[in-house]
């Protein structure tokens, strides 16, 4: 199985049928088709313009063919690049000479071209899509390919992927049954008629922005878009619900609560002093709650401000190891906050991440329940004003009911409201915090899966990493639980439940002579 909030999406939707494009989610051929087009496309402008004396801008990769030729059919490709140039070519026939001046003359070299160069350099594949589909098969769901390309076939054949999808509905099905290119969802829908299945019932799995929109058109129950090219915003401007870079290929499980050891915070023993002993020899990943644990815990969320010392000790710790800021705040929020540009930022409690080299993706699904949120907003709101202390904060993916300011006898009311408010939406669960509630997605998502995320999207599950998650609230617990046997877990002061942590660390300013000792050492 994969990701898990994926698995859970496609079980509370009830999905039976997986939709994968074939071009940048199973094979890695859009970049040899891409090199065709260009080839062809800048040899014809170039005499063209030559015999009109004129020069025409040559293709761009990164901006003409995502724009006008990703994802949909052949001769619809080379006229919308064509158009973009002020051109106007007779459509011709299927039948004409590679190279001929027509659409249809354009297209066929282009597709002999990219004959030639898929045999040159053969066919590379998307191991975690593959390992994914396989999964899937073998859990009893139905998946189908879908191409804008006549040769989707030999390019199956060729990576060996054949028997992994029930149905191939490809450029000569098209062209056969006269179907419209994305983002027409015509291709998706012929694929499921094919599966016996409801498009309701199915799941498309896309990169290009044409073939979103297709499946959003299509009215399917889940449209993944897959970020192959930094476009995560792009695609989810265009219809895509969940955004991922990659589809991880091995199950993160939640660890049994009859299986999480748990203890006396105040038993702990230091982490102080233990570094050497800690690591075994192994290079640490830092994972790092904010509030509690790189600041203080302050009345004011807005004033939790983090200090100019420890944000040069995160700087020189992520100059060594791999340093994650995992927090309820929101991901932008904490980003803000810390300031630094070689960390790694999960807010919401993972549900938003981001990175170095323009990484950021939302992995938990959470998407669905914004609607929900923000009517849950309204009403604690209205129901909240009046209470002297109480705060309403609205994060992207979660809203906290703040008391800590609010008397003693109103402390109930607060909380009954709250809980009123949430059993209202079934989109929405409660997430216990030190003095709040939170209303957040009803997904299973938390603080340790969104670590587990981080460690294999970031490749690091391997022998000589071991990962280190710090933290001080309620939440943290997920990470810790997540960790036992596999990492350490630190935690900072106490809370009012026993913990999973290892170790303990006592301030915030303990946590800080820590990691200044951590990076000490792992720069020796």
């Amino acid at each position: 199985m994969s990701q898990p909030h994926l698995f859970d999406l496609l079980e509370l939707r009830n999905i039976k049928a997986l939709i994968f494009d074939l071009d940048g989610v199973i094979t890695q051929t859009a970049r040899v088709h891409a090199n065709a087009w260009k080839r062809m496309f800048d040899a014809y402008l170039l005499q063209r313009g030559q015999r009109e004396d004129k020069v025409y801008e040559p293709l761009s990769i990164a901006t003409d063919y995502r724009r006008y030729i990703d994802g949909i059919p052949r001769y619809d490709g080379v006229r919308n690049f064509l158009a973009s140039r002020g051109i106007t070519l007779p459509e011709g026939t299927p039948e004409d000479a590679p190279g001929k001046e027509t659409v249809a003359g354009l297209g066929n070299l282009k597709n002999t071209y990219f004959q030639e160069l898929l045999q040159e350099g053969g066919v590379d594949v998307y191991p975690d899509t593959v390992a994914f589909a396989g999964e899937m098969r073998r859990r009893g769901l139905r998946t189908a390919v879908i191409s804008a390309s006549k040769n989707c076939q030999s390019i199956l054949a060729a990576a060996g992927l054949e028997k992994l999808f029930e149905v191939r509905v490809d450029g000569i099905v098209s062209a056969e049954l006269g179907l419209k290119g994305k983002p027409a969802p015509d291709i998706f829908l012929e694929a499921v008629r094919r599966l016996q299945v409801k498009p309701e019932q199915a799941a498309v799995f896309e990169d290009a922005l044409a073939g979103v929109e297709a499946g959003k058109a299509g009215g399917f129950a889940l449209v993944v878009g897959l970020d192959r090219t930094s476009e995560a915003n792009e695609l989810k401007e265009h219809g895509a619900d969940v955004v991922l870079q990659k589809i991880p290929s091995h199950t993160m499980k939640n660890t049994p609560q009859n299986q999480v050891r748990k203890k006396d915070g105040i038993t702990l023993p230091s982490a102080l002093n233990q570094i050497e002993a800690l690591l075994q020899g192994k290079t640490p990943a830092v994972f790092l709650d904010y509030d509690g644990c790189l600041t203080p815990i302050v009345k004011d969320p807005d004033k939790a401000i983090l200090s100019d010392s420890m944000r040069h000790t995160l700087r020189q710790l992520a100059e060594v190891c791999p340093v994650a800021v995992v927090s309820g705040r929101d991901r932008a929020n904490v980003e803000k906050l810390v300031q630094l540009d070689n960390l790694y930022y999960a807010g919401s409690h993972g549900f938003d991440i981001s990175g170095p080299d323009n990484m950021h993706t939302e992995p938990g699904g959470a998407a669905a329940a914004i609607p929900a949120l923000d009517k849950a907003q309204t009403e604690l709101n209205e129901r909240l004003h009046q209470v002297q202390g109480a705060l309403v904060e609205r994060k992207r993916y979660a809203i906290a009911v703040h008391y800590r300011n609010v008397a003693d006898d109103q402390v109930d009311d607060v909380l009954k409201v709250a809980q009123d408010v949430l059993s209202k939406y079934k989109e929405l669960k409660p997430g216990p915090g030190k003095k709040i509630l939170e209303l957040k997605p009803n997904l299973d998502w938390h603080k340790g899966k969104a670590v587990h995320w981080l460690l294999e999207e970031l490749e690091l599950n391997k022998p000589g990493i071991i990962p280190m998650y710090i933290g001080d609230d309620l939440t943290d617990e997920d990470a810790f639980a997540a960790l036992q046997g596999q990492g350490i877990s630190i935690l900072v002061g106490e809370h009012d439940e026993e913990t999973a942590a290892d170790f303990r660390l006592e301030s915030v300013d303990e946590v800080q002579e820590f990691l200044a000792a951590l990076t000490k050492y792992l720069k020796k």
